[in-house]
């Protein structure tokens, strides 16, 4: 890593006031929110579920992919919480983190080809990456190393994105023989992809973790337990496997290199690298996009044969890394890859949800995660701009309504600040569970709501629908929607109470297993 100095070089200075004065995109703050989920390890399936359902087109990309062929869970799965459930947190987190950086860098509006066939060998070296953990039984998170071999090449993408003259310069330099750390330098004012990726890195406040694993010089890990050295080691492998692939190259220094660092060879390897492939089709159309460019399958095709065959027997059939006929790839030439549905209307939605959460009930489950999916099912399947789910709490000198999970325009600090006294029974809220009715309140009531909330119901129409267990009202869901969005039809209105009334079961059954 090069040594910090008090200013950037010129270049890096270049690029972060292009990200300041929003010339090109920073990462999104939904990335950021993705990447620190994946070093939280007591974050929740309802945190992850809320991260991802603040950007619909991510929540409709998600759940392709889990409805897609590669997981073939045999069964629909409408709601994000309920593919946690699943598939697990771990295979969800990974998969939205994955989509939403690509989607980031796909819109940077930079030429597509190019953006879409580097973000997809980063993407390809993320999944190896994370497989490699798993088989090999190393001593580290397969999520941080998914995380760390998809940004290992941070530097050379901002590049391509950022300065894209300079980008093509430095290829022309690596394809007349010139070595890439040398190009870089000569060019990027003795930087190199590296330490420009380390720069954003830190810029961006991504972990300790991903800055350290963008090395592509680490050296040997000194014990079982040494995971950094682990992590820079296997990001950079695979990326470099990858791009090895990708372009034909000789791929003998990266194996006496790393061979015996992982043990493992160039046969496994490519096994590896063709799960990667399959388990990125259905991943979204510009990885789909991505592979076709890359031309991934011919190139694997052509790997595996140098491997299995002398070069007299070049004209054997071709083989799999595993010594088999390679038959995936003779179909792959002929299959035409089917582009995904999109979700369901809103109504098959709604019934979906019902099926979903019906068959919760009849099962065993935790009760937050219910919260989760009674939620998702309320903001996606109705169709609200934000829901809250309220409970009553008894305090020493009163009994307030607090925030428990919410979801849509909202923000966590927002939930836990939702608070609503009971004493006060002339506004909306309290007379709602005083009386446990379902209230709808136009936009601009005065005196409904109280100072604390103004800011949350200020051009909303409220719904507000009690949930109660025998008799007695003991939550409440907070749902609104912008001014000049349509009131609830009948329909929509009958499904919410479906919902509140599971809510209310829920909790009786939960409250019977206590």
């Amino acid at each position: 890593m090069t040594e910090p100095t008090d200013q950037p070089s010129e270049k890096l200075a270049e690029i972060f006031a292009k990200m300041n004065m929003s010339e090109l995109p920073a990462m999104s703050g939904h990335v950021q929110e993705l990447i620190s989920l994946v070093h939280s390890s007591r974050s929740a399936a309802y945190d992850l579920s809320r991260v991802i359902l603040k950007d619909y087109s991510l929540t409709n990309k998600v759940l392709q992919v889990v409805n897609s062929a590669y997981y073939s869970i045999g069964q629909s799965v409408s709601s994000i919480s309920k593919a946690v459930t699943i598939l697990g947190f771990d295979a969800v987190r990974d998969l939205a983190t994955a989509i939403a950086i690509f989607e980031d860098f796909i819109k940077s509006g930079v030429e597509k080809e190019g953006i879409s066939k580097l973000m997809t060998r980063s993407f390809l070296s993320a999944l190896q990456c994370r497989d490699m953990v798993n088989i090999k039984k190393l001593n580290i998170l397969p999520e941080e190393a998914f995380i760390c071999g998809l940004l290992h090449n941070l530097g050379k993408i901002i590049t391509f994105i950022y300065l894209p003259e300079i980008y093509k310069e430095i290829e022309k330099m690596v394809n007349a023989g010139t070595d890439e750390e040398k190009a870089t330098r000569n060019l990027l004012e003795e930087l190199t992809f590296a330490d420009l990726g380390r720069e954003i890195a830190t810029f961006w406040n991504l972990s300790d973790k991903v800055v350290v694993s963008m090395n592509t010089n680490p050296s040997t890990p000194k014990s079982n337990y040494d995971t950094d050295a682990y992590l820079q080691n296997i990001a950079d492998f695979s990326n470099r496997f990858v791009d090895q692939i990708c372009s034909g190259g000789d791929t003998t220094e990266l194996f006496e290199k790393y061979g015996p660092v992982f043990s493992i060879d160039k046969e496994k390897s490519l096994e590896l690298l063709e799960k990667s492939v399959e388990a990125s089709q259905d991943i979204s159309d510009n990885v789909r996009f991505g592979l076709s460019k890359l031309k991934i399958h011919s190139k694997m095709q052509k790997a595996a044969r140098e491997l299995s065959a002398p070069p007299e027997e070049g004209k054997q059939k071709s083989k799999t890394p595993g010594g088999k006929e390679n038959k995936s790839a003779k179909k792959e030439q002929k299959k035409t890859i089917k582009e995904l549905d999109d979700l369901p209307s809103s109504d098959k939605s709604i019934n979906e949800f019902i099926k979903e959460m019906t068959e919760t009930l009849m099962g065993s489950f935790q009760l937050n995660e219910f919260y989760a999916n009674l939620l998702e099912a309320i903001y996606r399947g109705v169709g609200f701009d934000r829901v809250i789910l309220g409970v009553l709490s008894i305090q020493t000198t009163k009994i307030v309504l607090v925030g428990r999970f919410g979801l849509g325009d909202i923000d966590s600090s927002e939930i836990a600040n939702f608070e609503q006294s009971m004493a006060n029974t002339d506004q909306a809220i309290p007379r709602a569970m005083i009386h446990r009715k379902d209230v709808a309140i136009s936009p601009g009531s005065p005196g409904d709501f109280p100072e604390n909330m103004q800011y949350l119901v200020k051009d909303r129409t409220v719904y507000l629908f009690p949930i109660c267990v025998n008799k007695k009202a003991i939550a409440l869901l907070y749902m609104d929607r912008k001014l000049g969005r349509p009131k609830l039809d009948k329909n929509r209105i009958k499904a919410v109470r479906l919902f509140r009334d599971f809510a209310a079961m829920a909790i009786k059954k939960s409250s019977k297993k206590g």
